[in-house]
């Protein structure tokens, strides 16, 4: 929840503004604010605790960003999604973080190797449900899932590539958690992630980025089924 106070400074307003646009952008990416849902001014206040300047501002940002839609006497909506879409940024992902990956197996150094070594661990030492009866991913979960496969891509040399891959991760998160509200089976991942690593850091290029390509080719074949028939969604 984000608090607000009234006698807060400029600074401290703007400041305001960006975590209230992180706080509703993480529930529209985890779909706890659905496609096509209405962003009601009234609500949005009392759900992240602040007044009606910063969720303007976050909605007025979220819109300029492709999150939410403004419609002409209306209001705001959460953009809506479709499979097009999806298909779109799975084909520009699989093309974007293999050339990402290529160029960081060829200049990462040893800090990164260490990076890459770190987010692994760190990944693998959080639980990726909140518990044994609870199926919803752990968000710790999917920040450290994150934080891994930004680490693998992270000597590529390119601020803007890098930052267009995590624009596509976050755009890829949302679909999948649209799609496990409808279904409770999932493959395990780790070992995905274990190959993926050891071929990153033996520095075997063209199989790394064959593996990391097949990683995320299994979400594009699982995810608008698991959809319409509750088949398994995969988390990559």
């Amino acid at each position: 929840m984000v608090h607000a106070r009234t006698d807060d400074a400029p600074g401290k307003a703007t400041s305001l503004g960006i975590s209230t646009f992180e706080a509703i952008k993480k529930d529209i990416l985890y779909a706890e604010l659905r496609p096509g849902e209405q962003l009601r001014l009234r609500v949005l206040c009392d759900r992240y605790g602040c007044g009606a300047s910063p969720i303007r501002e976050a909605l007025s940002q979220l819109a300029s960003h492709g999150w939410v839609v403004r419609l002409d006497r209306r209001g705001f909506f959460v953009a809506l999604t479709s499979e097009a879409e999806f298909q779109d940024i799975l084909m520009n992902r699989c093309f974007l973080e293999t050339e990402a990956l290529r160029r960081s197996i060829a200049s990462g150094d040893s800090t990164w190797e260490e990076e890459v070594l770190l987010a692994h661990f760190r990944l693998g030492r959080v639980p990726r449900f909140g518990s044994a009866e609870d199926t919803d991913i752990n968000r710790d979960w999917e920040h450290a899932h994150k934080t891994f496969h930004m680490a693998l891509i992270s000597a590529c040399g390119s601020p803007i590539l890098a930052a267009n891959c995590e624009k596509l991760y976050d755009l890829n998160i949302r679909y999948r958690f649209q799609s496990r509200r409808k279904s409770r089976r999932t493959r395990t991942v780790s070992t995905e992630h274990d190959a993926l690593k050891d071929l990153v850091l033996a520095r075997r290029a063209d199989d790394a980025v064959e593996a990391l390509e097949r990683h995320y080719l299994k979400t594009g074949s699982f995810l608008f089924e698991a959809q319409g028939n509750a088949a398994e969604v995969s988390e990559g």
